[in-house]
């Protein structure tokens, strides 16, 4: 229990939504929490390999997607004020992934 409390302590941190905290409603404040989900995610699969809850290939896929993930964050950040809609898309693409990533996370590395 002891090597998988860093991921549990970081993954409990990312659920805001169900700890009270206000849920981001404006552009920028949705893409800044995907930033941090992003972070979060990143740190949470370094746990999990280091805790043994992942193996170093499933922690090395997750930080492939978590980094494609921001290449669409950035992507919309950069098209914000030229095409909203299309920013709106790709936020919601990046975000979805991460939310997957962190379910998967959660699940200790296991599948559906």
């Amino acid at each position: 229990m002891r090597k998988l409390l860093p991921l549990l302590a970081l993954l409990a941190l990312t659920s805001c939504a169900q700890l009270g905290v206000a849920p981001a409603r404006s552009f920028d404040q949705r893409l800044a929490y995907a930033y941090g989900t992003h972070t979060a995610v990143l740190e949470a699969a370094a746990a999990g390999v280091r805790a043994g809850a992942l193996t170093p290939a499933d922690g090395a896929a997750v930080l492939r997607l978590a980094d494609q993930s921001r290449q669409v964050l950035d992507a919309a950040r950069d098209i914000e004020t030229t095409n909203i809609k299309g920013a709106e898309s790709k936020l919601a693409l990046a975000a979805a992934i991460l939310a997957e990533l962190q379910e998967y996370l959660n699940k200790g590395g296991k599948g559906p």
